[in-house]
């Protein structure tokens, strides 16, 4: 590493309406340094990549590269002048072979207008091989690949592509370990040959390990930027969070205690993102799975509901044991209730109220009754029992805002009332009041002797409504914990 900087972002602020995203902040990245940045989700980090990377432009401050002013218009432009982003979703395509996604969008032609594959099947294979992985068959689909190697020739076709500076978003979030030290060892290597990194991860241990200086952003400003000799992991946790840690671990749960009761039960459950997944969820009781992006937790939820194969383990609702391959329609109906961390995805966003509330359910109803005044009338006690504003089941729910939205993907349970909720990410994205109305309406599910499962990468939500929470890394539950004196420094360390 040289003290010479490659870039230099100085007083960079950036606005979404009336929303600061990024407060009058600097930073820099030197040849050769690999400069880690970490702070909570919301803190600006997705942003500061994207305004580097020419994804977003910056509203103020000054972007120098090679010390000369920039203004990058798009990832293109990022790209042609040396700067390459590796997304934590892949966009590599898995039917191709190895090394048409080592040339994807830039393949090579023969003087006679024909593509090369000799030479582009040359030159991906020398560069594996350069990187440390001489024996990759380049013509093979990468499909056949496992994640971790994706990711390498997702690297490869970057620096083909003439990235000297490269920024790596979450890279080993779902990773297995031996693919993480495969990456590591990549990146030492990237290292000595004096290209530049910006590594974001929300996994410290990992960051302490891999990164040359760490910059840690809370609340849209920089906070501070240290040398990784100079800091710990709990220094950085206090600097995330804004004040002293408080990481005394609480009394853990054995997972084998008292099953009275008991709505939900998951044994040993494994799937290819996560392994050996076990716990109970018993009426009135609030279970929340807290875990950083990429620890497994949503794939969870959603093999529970039957949309994401598991390859053993048993799920048993209300003492009724699933067969291995169950739906989502054979979840339904016997007890199972399921809102996705996307409502983009979970909600019919151009569409009425009502018919949001009942499409889980349009199996249910019969043709006796014109099917709209069914849905409505089944519709109105959901829409007023979670209190969605405005109360006009044919209001379009494009129109609500964020937590009206999400009360519309919880009232369309109550219409047919489950035994156990999962709801991921409840109150993402969301203003205070909101949360606090969502989080409301979740307590009001425990007194009523629902099971409720929250999944999250919030950990003041699990805080605010779960009585145990299971933390999740790595697709492995690391910690069983009763939310008593519980505190966010905790489960910010147990990542």
């Amino acid at each position: 590493m040289t003290d010479r900087p490659v870039i230099e972002l100085s007083h960079i602020t950036k606005r979404f309406g009336n929303l600061v995203a990024l407060d009058n902040v600097d930073f820099d990245l030197r040849e050769g340094e690999i400069h880690a940045l970490v702070g909570e989700n919301g803190a600006g980090k997705s942003t500061l990549m994207r305004i580097l990377a020419g994804i977003y432009a910056k509203d103020e401050g000054q972007y120098l590269l090679h010390g000369e002013p920039v203004e990058l218009r798009s990832p293109r432009d990022a790209l042609n002048r040396g700067i390459g982003m590796i997304h934590q979703e892949l966009s590599v395509m898995p039917e191709l072979s190895v090394a048409e996604n080592v040339f994807l969008g830039r393949q090579l032609m023969t003087p006679l207008g024909i593509v090369d594959w000799r030479r582009m099947n040359q030159i991906a294979r020398d560069e594996l091989a350069r990187l440390g992985f001489p024996d990759i068959d380049v013509k093979q689909p990468l499909g056949r690949f496992a994640l971790g190697m994706q990711q390498v020739v997702e690297v490869v076709r970057t620096i083909i592509s003439g990235a000297r500076v490269l920024i790596m978003d979450e890279p080993t979030s779902a990773l297995s370990p031996a693919e993480i030290e495969r990456l590591i060892a990549l990146i030492d290597t990237l290292r000595e040959s004096k290209r530049s990194i910006i590594y974001i991860s929300h996994f410290l241990d990992e960051v302490m390990r891999v990164a040359d200086r760490i910059t840690v952003l809370r609340d849209g400003r920089k906070v501070a930027t240290l040398h990784k000799s100079e800091t710990s992991v709990d220094q950085l946790v206090s600097l995330i969070l804004g004040r002293e840690v408080n990481a005394t671990l609480p009394p853990t749960l054995d997972h084998a205690e008292e099953e009275e009761h008991t709505l939900l039960e998951v044994r040993n459950l494994t799937a290819d993102v996560f392994e050996d997944i076990s716990f109970t969820v018993r009426a009135g009781e609030v279970v929340g799975i807290y875990g950083a992006v990429g620890a497994g937790h949503f794939d969870l939820a959603r093999a529970l509901f039957g949309m994401y194969r598991f390859d053993s383990g048993t799920v048993r609702v209300n003492g009724k044991t699933f067969p291995r391959n169950f739906s989502a329609r054979y979840a339904i109906k016997h007890g199972l209730a399921y809102a996705t961390e996307s409502r983009r995805q979970g909600l019919l966003l151009q569409d009425s109220i009502y018919r949001n509330v009942t499409l889980p359910h349009l199996f249910r109803i019969g043709r006796v009754v014109p099917r709209q005044k069914q849905e409505l009338e089944l519709s109105r006690p959901a829409i007023h029992r979670v209190g969605v504003n405005p109360k006009d089941p044919l209001y379009t729910v494009g129109q609500l805002s964020g937590g009206n939205q999400q009360k519309v993907a919880i009232a369309r349970w109550l219409t047919f009332p489950p035994k156990v909720f999962i709801m991921s990410e409840p109150t993402r994205g969301m203003d205070v009041g909101a949360k606090s109305e969502v989080l409301s309406v979740l307590r009001e599910f425990r007194n009523d002797n629902y099971g409720v499962v929250v999944v999250s990468t919030e950990p003041e939500t699990v805080l605010a409504v779960a009585d145990t929470i299971l933390v999740m890394s790595r697709g492995k539950i690391v910690a069983r914990l009763k939310n008593e004196n519980l505190n966010k420094d905790v489960l910010l360390r147990l990542l």
